[in-house]
């Protein structure tokens, strides 16, 4: 461990920002500084957060994996069918197997939970955090990084660290210049619903995650806690105002619970039809991502979760990958006496292999659910695609979607 503590910024409270800073907490003598450009109450956008149990070992290191046992759910196993014709393609328990192979099982929880417990437990540790600040610029001169706020406060820092997400501040000024994410072509609407012991039996859910396919459209959902709340999302290949439109903001319950409802209206599942209708909170959400890039930092200013490597939410593991990186950023700060140009080439080097994978996969996937039934003889691959998931799909989710869950950042080698 260092023994001259540095000044560290954090910029961005959201899920990855307060793992940070527990994590640097633990590895370094640091004076942290956790800032975030929203209030302090705010409700985070987003419905439900799935952990599977490669993030759960991050929260581990933490000593945080408690918030998914004590205030989420664990699902029982995984369930797909074709919600257009109510066929069910795979079912299978991964409960136990996760559990017994990985130390975890794979939870759901809400997004206002896990964020609220990472902040609250950050808060107990004594990790300093401030709200209202929305970060303008960032410059470095002599190793002192200054950031510039809207309401005019200026803070100076030995290292800063963008936790800031997808429209990130942080990453234009270490890529050096303003990009759009690219729209991956599809939206959503999350929501989360309180359904009765009589609902969930009625659409047969099991505790479990459910996928539903139809022609261009996906239905998910799954439980966010032991009390009867389910997180879900309708994703479809067609934004009603184009992708690059921001058509989420007002947009009442009521109109999204009907647009949600439309897009399932003819199937013959009635998963959807129970689900959606008892929402009490829901979110339309325009799907981006951006290309890998092997850039994470300059000089003393690095990018950290959904700054340096966003990711479409197919395929459940942009929570993961941002846990994943905060600790083993930690981890490699905390083996080095002073931060480096070497350590932070390391921290990309260790990480880009895995992200760019989950990037360039839920692509693929999003394309493969979503996107398909729009190609020549769609139909002829959705009979390919349906096959592969009954043949090969309880395999592919019993060994932890290709040995993705299996790696333990807490553990992983630092070379």
């Amino acid at each position: 461990m260092p023994t001259t503590p540095l000044q560290v910024l954090i910029v961005g409270n959201g899920v990855v920002g307060s793992i940070l800073a527990m994590a640097l907490q633990k590895t370094t003598p640091h004076k942290i500084i956790v800032v975030d450009a929203g209030p302090k109450d705010s409700v985070p956008i987003g419905a439900g957060v799935g952990m599977t149990p490669n993030g759960a070992n991050a929260l581990s290191f933490i000593d945080a994996d408690y918030i998914l046992t004590e205030r989420g759910c664990m699902y029982h196993g995984i369930q797909m069918g074709r919600g257009d014709t109510d066929r069910l393609l795979l079912k299978e328990a991964t409960a136990e197997t996760y559990s017994k192979n990985w130390g975890h099982g794979t939870y759901g929880i809400s997004r206002q939970v896990l964020v609220g417990s990472l902040r609250e437990l950050a808060e107990k540790r004594g990790i300093e955090m401030r709200f209202n600040m929305r970060l303008t610029t960032v410059e470095e001169k002599d190793k002192v990084v200054t950031a510039r706020f809207k309401d005019g406060t200026v803070l100076t820092a030995d290292l800063l660290f963008g936790c800031d997400g997808i429209h990130s501040v942080v990453r234009s000024y270490v890529v050096g210049e303003v990009a759009k994410p690219r729209y991956a072509g599809a939206s959503t609407v999350v929501g989360i619903s309180k359904l009765s012991a009589e609902d969930e039996a009625a659409a047969n859910l099991n505790r479990n995650l459910n996928f539903w396919m139809g022609k261009g459209v996906l239905f998910g959902t799954y439980p966010s806690d032991s009390e009867g709340s389910w997180s879900w999302q309708v994703t479809w290949d067609e934004d009603p105002k184009g992708g690059e439109s921001d058509w989420a903001k007002d947009t009442s319950l009521a109109v999204l619970i009907k647009l949600a409802s439309e897009k399932t209206a003819s199937w013959k599942s009635r998963i959807p039809s129970i689900v959606i209708p008892k929402a009490y909170r829901a979110y339309p959400v325009g799907l981006y991502d951006r290309d890998p890039m092997n850039v994470w930092h300059r000089g003393r200013v690095v990018l950290c979760g959904d700054s340096a490597h966003p990711t479409t939410p197919f395929g459940g593991q942009g929570s993961q990958m941002a846990a994943e990186s905060a600790v083993l950023l930690a981890r490699l700060l905390g083996e080095h006496e002073e931060p480096s140009e070497e350590v932070f080439q390391k921290y990309a080097q260790l990480r880009g292999s895995r992200t760019n994978a989950v990037t360039i996969n839920a692509r693929n996937g999003l394309n493969s659910i979503i996107g398909i039934a729009n190609w020549r003889f769609g139909f002829l691959l959705e009979l390919v695609r349906d096959g592969f998931l009954y043949m090969f799909g309880p395999s592919f989710f019993r060994n932890g979607m290709r040995g993705l869950f299996a790696y333990n950042v807490a553990t992983a080698p630092l070379n």
